[in-house]
């Protein structure tokens, strides 16, 4: 789009920077509520991503996967597994990361990155007034 003046081109960014603005919301609610818990389907990364917010710098990491146990009272009550990170580092020291830690983490971390995606593709849509709304050039 070419535009005669100065004014008038920032007038078109603003109201199109509000459009996208409203747009890109609904981008970024979107991609982290649904991409984010379709990232668990990547094999160990809600591991890695534990490992990293909770073992900075481990050397090795093993892995113990629990018993299937009642999340709730009731007896007919949804189940879930437990899940213990053992961290080693390098001067042979130990960290243990418990379930609570590893499903805040992993959660935390997925609706986290689901939301990251959204938001670069958010960026991008911002530039976008810079490239298309122009001033005409003068002959």
């Amino acid at each position: 789009m070419k535009l005669n003046s100065a004014k008038e081109v920032w007038v078109a960014r603003l109201i199109a920077w509000f459009a996208i603005g409203a747009v890109s919301c609904g981008i970024i609610f979107v991609t982290t509520f649904m991409v984010g818990p379709s990232l668990f389907a990547i094999p160990n990364l809600s591991e890695k991503i534990a490992v990293s917010v909770f073992c900075p710098g481990a050397e090795s990491t093993s892995r113990q996967d629990g018993a299937s146990v009642p999340t709730t009272s009731s007896p007919s009550g949804t189940y879930g597994h437990t899940v213990e990170i053992t961290c080693t580092f390098a001067d042979g020291s130990t960290e243990i990361i418990r379930n609570e830690q590893y499903a805040l983490a992993s959660i935390g971390g997925m609706f986290g990155l689901g939301g990251l995606c959204g938001l670069g593709i958010s960026v991008l849509l911002m530039l976008l007034p810079f490239f298309v709304i122009r001033k005409k050039k003068e002959e």
